[in-house]
């Protein structure tokens, strides 16, 4: 069964992969900024696992999946200089790879390697199979979760200091200041995301603020309630009824899942 130690282990070891990468880089912000959102992941996770009263090896387990989720971000980046996956390769399949290659797990068991292993490939797929078994249930479940809190602090501070040296995290959409009507629509009606309508930075905004549909757990929704980031996502977009409908449907949807035991 896995331990907190086995957890420090790979954590002392992530930094030695990535750290080469923030040391060769003419503009080290992409990495450090990858770095820093996997401490946040792991910070947000560990929450997570509290708020579920799970024990110290699965807790520790679900660490260790944050700690290396985006491992495949640093030579994405290195080598494509976008995070696209669409303009890239997918940073998840990278991650595997990188993981495999750098033995980070392999003082594990076969059966945390296999779960980690198959919970990273998944942390960002649109939807996951109802057909998984529970404990890799849990982990991408929790996994994608603690992601996506995360990813909606790094959205919030981005959208709210804006840097145009920094529109690879937007990964460099244009802003053409028009209601991105069909994004919006779409997900009102079948609140579910489509990355094929993400095309301009405000269909991103409605992008990202419907990945609130993707929660599995109520702590969860609880903190990202509490960012108060939806205003902030589509509050960016003209506004109109549609914007207005749509911002007030997913706070609602928050603030359900929040109050879910």
């Amino acid at each position: 069964m896995m331990t907190h130690d086995d957890f420090l282990k790979i954590e002392k070891q992530f930094y030695a992969y990535t750290t080469p990468f923030v040391d060769r880089a003419e503009d080290a912000y992409p990495f450090v900024l990858k770095q820093e959102h996997t401490a946040r992941v792991c910070r947000a996770m560990r929450m997570l696992c509290a708020s579920l009263d799970l024990d110290g090896p699965k807790t520790a387990r679900a660490c260790a999946a944050a700690m290396v989720h985006d491992m495949g971000r640093f030579p994405q980046f290195a080598v494509f200089h976008t995070y696209a996956d669409a303009r890239s390769k997918n940073h998840a399949a990278l991650g595997c790879r990188e993981i495999v290659r750098s033995n980070i797990l392999s003082h594990l068991s076969v059966t945390d390697r296999q779960l980690i292993l198959r919970a990273v490939a998944l942390h960002n797929r649109p939807r996951l199979s109802g057909k998984l078994g529970s404990d890799l249930s849990l982990l991408a479940r929790l996994l994608r979760d603690a992601d996506k809190m995360d990813i909606y602090k790094v959205m919030k501070d981005h959208y709210l200091n804006s840097d145009s040296s920094h529109g690879f995290i937007t990964y460099d959409l244009h802003d053409d200041g028009k209601i991105p009507t069909t994004a919006a629509q779409l997900l009102l009606e079948t609140r579910q995301n489509d990355l094929s309508c993400v095309n301009t930075l405000n269909a991103m905004r409605v992008f990202q603020a419907g990945m609130v549909y993707d929660l599995n757990f109520s702590a969860a929704a609880a903190a990202i309630l509490d960012m108060e980031v939806i205003p902030v996502l589509l509050g960016g977009i003209p506004p109109s009824d549609l914007i207005t409908r749509l911002e007030q449907t997913l706070l609602d949807h928050l603030k359900s899942l929040a109050t879910q035991k």
